[in-house]
């Protein structure tokens, strides 16, 4: 059975954990102590009850096997080296360096979700990154998508022990209709699972309670991810029913999505020359990276470059040439191999001393840090008079109800929208803020003097928006900053309504860009010239907030709202 090990509770804290020794050690070779120490540092775990210096003191063991935080960082090591963020050294084992992958994860920031479901569905053995005790030739998280697809939609946490994470192949049709015909067998009465655990435990020589213990990883991520939620089914025997993990119309999206994709194994990679095999890797790659809203212009040339050399090798193995492909360079290929497709510099053994971040002088955060700015939530105002908004308001509450939290449900509410256009989007931006409790409108065509989109008053005065549908783009250009600096430039030349220079200008888009470095300077810069606050705010951000309004009766501080420079940041 393949064995997930359990750190911690949730992927917002997973990420976290990761991000803290990322930042900490970023372009250097670090052990399990490094990373215990950049943990703790952040606040991210404790031991005996303690935090800071006082946790580590209390955890630390001569026998490092009963170090309870050395432990529990191994465990999360083994995951980031299973997610390809992370990778042993040539001489140790338990020596790390951090992937250009990982570091992509630390530059998602808070949209980490979407690289996260990559890089599980990227999860596969064997592989030439991690050595594995068993015969396993599977992409386990791939298969366990497919099989609650075809297994009226969710397994439960046992069916998943016994089908999927114990199946030794998911190659071919006949394997996964062998997963899925020994779960459904298991649904008749309570008995036929019971009886496959008790079978698998005798088999292992593991208690089921540490079988299931194996699950609480994946069962997270799927949770968090927005692919599944908790509901019943009825055995097919009994009129008793057991809980099950059942498919959440994203976690449909992506199990069918998998039909498409062209599932490459690293046996078939090994097949082919160094040229197709890094022309291969390099396209499977860059295309991951911008399926999560990465920009990968800055590679153009150089896939354009391996375009014939890829379709070469994908011809040699007789698969399709324009599917997109399911493969994880980071979590297939060995050391050697990366190192020549994706060459990076040297990296240096991790510095000890660590007491310029434990006075509180942490040096890894980034020079625009200023511009992540987080919500300051007040007692909330009433609803602004507009057009009915009673059906958002309605669908809001649903979603946090069926979600049971802000955040998810904000993600979940965000998901819905990313096919609309113009039409749709604008409006809805307007709703929301109305729902906040701020009275908003969009613009009328053909006058002149409104060229903003919509806008918004705050504090008695008027604010300009640029919008930006996601079928207009889906992450945020830098256009927009130009498109909100002639906003404010018009509304304050022009007049028709009272505004105030030193009120912002703000952009509504779809998603922040993954990589915004250079929007950052922009805003900077823009502010610095011209004395002109731009707020960034996008569609997962603005949901959120109108949740909290609906559910908890708490508004953003509107001169918050109304003097944001930067992105607005939950």
């Amino acid at each position: 059975m393949l064995r997930f090990p359990n750190p911690g509770s949730t992927m917002a804290n997973f990420v976290a954990v990761y991000k803290a020794a990322f930042k900490r050690y970023r372009g250097q070779a670090v052990k399990l102590d490094d990373m215990v120490q950049a943990t703790v540092e952040a606040n991210l775990a404790t031991s005996s009850g303690y935090m800071g210096k006082e946790a580590i003191a209390r955890s630390t063991r001569k026998n490092r096997s009963r170090d309870p935080l050395y432990n529990l960082l191994k465990m999360y090591a083994e995951l980031f080296r299973s997610l390809g963020w992370l990778r042993s050294t040539e001489s140790s084992a338990l020596n790390y360096t951090f992937t250009l992958l990982g570091e992509q994860v630390v530059a998602a920031d808070r949209h980490w979700r979407s690289l996260l479901g990559e890089t599980v569905l990227g999860i596969v053995y064997p592989n030439h990154a991690i050595k594995l005790s068993g015969d396993h030739d599977i992409r386990p998280f791939a298969t366990i998508l497919s099989t609650m697809l075809a297994c009226n939609d969710g397994l439960s946490r046992d069916e998943m022990i016994v089908g999927p994470l114990s199946a030794s192949s998911d190659r071919s049709k006949a394997d996964m209709d062998d997963i899925v015909a020994k779960v459904m067998g298991l649904r008749e009465e309570p008995a036929a699972i019971k009886g496959a655990l008790d079978e698998l435990q005798e088999a292992r020589g593991i208690q089921i309670d540490t079988l299931r213990n194996y699950t609480r990883w994946p069962l997270a991520v799927l949770r968090d991810l927005g692919w599944t939620e908790k509901d019943r089914e009825p055995y097919l025997r009994n009129n008793k029913t057991f809980e099950i993990h059942r498919l959440t119309a994203l976690g449909k999206e992506r199990a069918h999505g998998l039909k498409g994709a062209v599932d490459l194994r690293v046996d078939q990679v090994d097949r082919l020359s160094s040229s197709q095999k890094h022309a291969l890797s390099r396209h499977a790659h860059f295309s991951m990276m911008e399926r999560t809203g990465f920009d990968v212009s800055s590679v153009t040339e150089q896939l354009q470059r391996d375009g014939e050399t890829r379709l070469e090798a994908l011809r040699k193995l007789r698969l399709p040439e324009n599917k997109p492909i399911l493969f994880s360079p980071f979590q297939s290929l060995s050391i050697a191999d990366l190192s020549e497709i994706f060459p990076q510099p040297e990296v240096a053994p991790a510095e000890r001393s660590t007491q310029e971040v434990i006075d509180g002088t942490n040096v890894g955060r980034g020079p625009r840090d200023h511009l992540f700015v987080e919500p300051t939530f007040v007692a909330s105002k009433t609803e602004a008079e507009g057009v009915d908004i009673t059906p958002l308001k309605a669908e809001l509450q649903s979603l946090q109800n069926a979600h049971l939290s802000a955040d998810a449900a904000a993600q979940a509410f965000a998901h819905s929208r990313r096919e609309n256009t113009q039409t749709q989007f604008y409006p809805l931006v307007t709703h929301l803020l109305q729902l906040i409790g701020f009275p908003s409108c969009c613009s009328r065509t053909g006058v002149n003097y409104q060229r903003w989109d919509a806008h918004v008053w705050l504090c008695g005065l008027a604010v300009p928006i640029e919008i930006k549908s996601p079928t207009e783009e889906l992450s945020l250009s830098t256009k927009a900053i130009r498109q909100a600096i002639e906003n404010k430039v018009i509304l304050l030349a022009r007049g028709g309504m009272e505004t105030q220079r030193e009120l912002s200008t703000l952009i509504v888009g779809y998603q922040i860009p993954n990589e915004r470095a250079e929007m950052s300077m922009l805003i900077d810069d823009v502010y610095a010239t011209f004395g002109f606050r731009i707020g960034v705010l996008d569609l997962h951000t603005l949901a959120y907030v109108a949740i909290k309004a609906v559910t908890e009766l708490v508004s953003i501080d509107e001169k918050q709202l109304s003097h944001l420079k930067g992105f607005l940041d939950v």
